[in-house]
């Protein structure tokens, strides 16, 4: 196992905020807590660079037992900091991480697949990434100038020197890309990485973002498709389902953020393992395996449903906008499941097994019409359906 350091850049004056950044709330942590907690899951241990608003910061670092280092040089700029980090990581190193505190929602995830890919490879640099197109994955060689590169970097501890020594023209970044050949690139699957919090709208977005941590964002469904390889024409379908599940949520009262993303990203990715047996199964292990448990049931229910007792849940929601989908053309229940049955008239096991889906279907619409205080069927019929 490697020894490992974070790096938590937390110096700055935060001007365009004008409050402290590392103890402005996210949920019930702080910023600083968030991101020293992600990495402390990993195994990592944070070391904190102080400066401006020192003794606010050194209060919340004692508070959580955080080891801190002053950069009594912070006016000079970020990189001060960074070189102060890197004069204190202590001996036993083997790799290190350097961050902003700013950038507090990283995904545990994330951190664990930049350890795994230092204990497989020798190369100095190792960067995150986000590859979140929609229609195909991106190759290897693109992935340094097209893909989204994020936080944190993991570094070899033999880079540390060359950090002391740089000059600081154009900040780490530059630095690190003195080292281009000893360089990987590791796609995650983290939109957080990306975002920072250098005003108050910024921050707004992440308290937002952190009610949701729970559920992929639009550009996590699309890395998600770019991890598992997903066909374009699934890709499509999935974005079909999207489109008729905001149609329906539109509809029902009531609906809180969280529940809308999750039906959304429900339907981006509930046919991730289409073409596998036990396809629905397969995906909702897969979502838990990237990070996402809270949307397994919803990706495990989406091929067969009984509704619930009580309020709409947001499996019923995605299994119904399922239905109402064929290929990427909108369709009521009656054509979907009557065609299906007049394929195999000729087998009355599969078509009374259609019919039962097709009861199924029935009820969970029956119950979604009900309390949305409208008919899909024909909604859907009127914006052009058949």
């Amino acid at each position: 196992m490697l020894n490992a350091y974070a790096i938590i850049l937390a110096a700055g004056y935060g001007s365009r905020m004008k409050q402290c950044k590392p103890t402005l709330h996210l949920g019930d942590k702080t910023a600083l807590q968030t991101l020293a907690d992600a990495f402390i899951h990993e195994g990592v241990t944070p070391l904190v660079v102080t400066g401006y608003a020192r003794e606010k910061v050194d209060q919340e670092c004692q508070r959580l037992k955080l080891r801190t280092i002053h950069n009594a040089n912070f006016d000079d700029g970020m990189f001060s900091s960074v070189q102060t980090g890197c004069n204190a990581l202590p001996d036993d190193a083997d790799v290190f991480f350097i961050t902003p505190v700013d950038i507090p929602l990283i995904r545990t995830r994330t951190i664990a697949m930049l350890l795994d890919s230092a204990t497989q490879t020798d190369v100095d640099v190792i960067h995150p990434i986000l590859d979140d197109s929609s229609l195909l994955a991106l190759p290897d060689f693109l992935y340094a100038t097209e893909a989204k590169r994020g936080h944190p970097p993991c570094m070899r501890a033999s880079l540390k020197q060359a950090i002391l020594q740089y000059s600081g023209e154009g900040g780490l970044a530059n630095a690190l890309d003195q080292h281009v050949g000893s360089t990987q690139y590791i796609p995650v699957i983290d939109s957080g990485m990306l975002l920072d919090m250098d005003t108050p709208a910024d921050y707004e977005n992440l308290c937002a973002m952190q009610k949701l941590y729970t559920v992929p964002t639009m550009q996590e469904c699309y890395a998600i498709w770019n991890t598992v390889s997903l066909p374009t024409h699934i890709r499509k379908h999935s974005m079909s389902v999207a489109d008729v599940a905001h149609i329906m949520l539109k509809k029902l009262p009531a609906i809180s953020p969280l529940f809308k993303q999750t039906v959304i990203a429900g339907a981006m990715l509930h046919d991730i393992a289409k073409g596998m047996p036990q396809h629905a199964a397969v995906g909702a292990k897969q979502v838990t395996e990237f990070g996402f448990p809270a949307l397994a049931q919803c990706i495990a229910d989406h091929s067969h449903l009984i509704p619930a007792k009580g309020a709409v849940t947001e499996s019923e929601i995605i299994f119904l906008a399922d239905k109402f989908v064929e290929g990427t053309n909108k369709c009521t229940l009656d054509r979907r499941y009557k065609e299906k049955m007049a394929c195999y008239a000729e087998s009355p096991e599969v078509v009374a097994a259609i019919q039962q889906k097709l009861q199924e279907a029935q009820a969970v619409l029956d119950k979604v019409n009900l309390a949305a205080k409208v008919d899909f069927n024909t909604l859907l019929t009127a914006n052009g359906t058949t």
